[in-house]
């Protein structure tokens, strides 16, 4: 339905991220605010959006559809969906499948009804009236999602770009195919009259600001947007109405996930201490190798293999370390006697990007109630759950090789 590249106004260049990063992490957080588990991008291309939203840790679906009528597009966006090597090495914490159908979002297809969520990022601006027309009625009348998010160039913006002669009669589009780009008024009326009709809320958002003009809010942002919500007094209509299954499935998509017995307690204790010790013994060596790089002279930073003395968690996967060990390493616990230490601070967000933990503890709550229970002195977490805070020092030897490679740059 889209070209295969984003506009050039998406790039580094004009935005930081980029925009079109910014637009697939706005669809994420709203996808995992509502608690969606499956969900269709409509208008997928070359699964730009599609794709992104595969990820193990950042939400909590199951199920993903994609249908678009460009047959080369198509041939991108099946590439891009199909598991990695690593998918069949680190496992997946629930079930994914993924469905890709060649197909016209102007035609509604039996196989779509029933999805949780639809996302439709930057489409609309490219289809024809015709289709245009029966969108709402479509996404809103047939398929009846809990949430429908839409995004769309925000017209008004282009003031900003001197090229594209926003406002006068040379004026042009920011990519050759858009049909149009409503201005937010143009954009709230379209979403208002179809929430209206079919008994939806609105709530509308803006996207992407340009780089050191964040102030500069009097034209809106680069993207407008629409999460409609159905309302809560929405009835589902009962109708025998059947629409078939026009649309061609190009490719059925299976992942890997794990699905064994939950360890006992004391198993998933003895997990948590040992991948908290890991962490922590990287922790304590790159702090080591940075102080001992900063004494250095000499020392040229442009060819430092450890430069850095924050850890960024959230990118640091440990689950590619032992997880498919039978019998974990037994973790050398803090004890009273260990001499003490700065506090290593370990965001509860980032150990639950940890795949392996995700497999055993089942939720972030979980594991949270589970280290709160397990009885250590060392483990002191913060009131509002966010931040594990480990007091006192494991006994390790952070020049062993073993510690480095928890600690190497090829691992962040």
């Amino acid at each position: 339905m889209k070209p295969t590249s984003e506009d050039s106004y998406s790039c580094n260049e004009f935005f930081s991220p980029p925009l079109w990063r910014q637009r697939r992490t706005f669809i994420q957080d709203m996808l995992n605010k509502h608690n969606i588990e499956t969900v269709i991008d409509y208008g997928c291309g070359e699964a730009s959006v599609l794709s992104f939203l595969i990820s193990a840790t950042e939400n909590k679906l199951t199920k993903i559809a994609g249908i678009d009528i460009d047959p080369e597009v198509l041939e991108e966006a099946v590439e891009r969906c199909l598991p990695y090597s690593s998918d069949f090495e680190q496992l997946r914490p629930r079930p994914l499948e993924i469905d890709i159908y060649q197909g016209s979002v102007g035609v509604a297809d039996d196989r779509l009804k029933d999805y949780q969520a639809i996302v439709c990022s930057e489409v609309i601006e490219h289809v024809y009236p015709d289709v245009l027309d029966v969108f709402l009625e479509l996404t809103l009348g047939i398929y009846h999602p809990e949430v429908l998010i839409v995004t769309t160039p925000n017209g008004e913006y282009n003031v900003n770009f001197p090229d594209l002669k926003y406002n006068t009669p040379e004026s042009i589009f920011r990519h050759d195919d858009h049909k149009f780009e409503w201005s937010r008024k143009e954009f709230e009326s379209w979403c208002e009259e179809g929430a209206k009709k079919y008994n939806y809320n609105t709530e509308y958002h803006g996207i992407g600001l340009l780089h050191r003009k964040y102030d500069q809010l009097e034209n809106g942002h680069c993207t407008q947007a629409c999460v409609f919500t159905r309302s809560t007094d929405f009835k589902l209509p009962q109708s025998d109405e059947t629409h078939g299954n026009p649309h061609q499935l190009l490719r059925h998509i299976v992942f890997p996930y794990y699905n064994e017995e939950t360890p006992s307690r004391d198993k998933i204790i003895e997990e948590l201490d040992y991948y908290i010790e890991a962490l922590c013994k990287a922790d304590s060596y790159i702090n080591q190798e940075s102080t001992k790089r900063s004494e250095t002279q000499d020392y040229d930073q442009q060819h430092t293999d450890l430069d850095i003395t924050i850890i960024d968690w959230k990118s640091f996967d440990m689950s590619k370390y032992d997880v498919q060990q039978t019998e974990p390493p037994t973790a050398e616990i803090y004890t009273s006697a260990s001499p003490a230490q700065t506090p290593i601070h370990i965001s509860i967000s980032s150990l639950w990007h940890i795949l392996r933990l995700q497999h055993i503890c089942g939720s972030k709550e979980n594991m949270i109630a589970i280290l709160k229970s397990a009885e250590r002195d060392c483990y002191q977490i913060m009131e509002d759950n966010s931040t594990l805070i480990v007091s006192k020092s494991f006994n390790w030897d952070t020049d062993s090789d073993s510690v480095k490679s928890f600690s190497s740059r090829e691992d962040w």
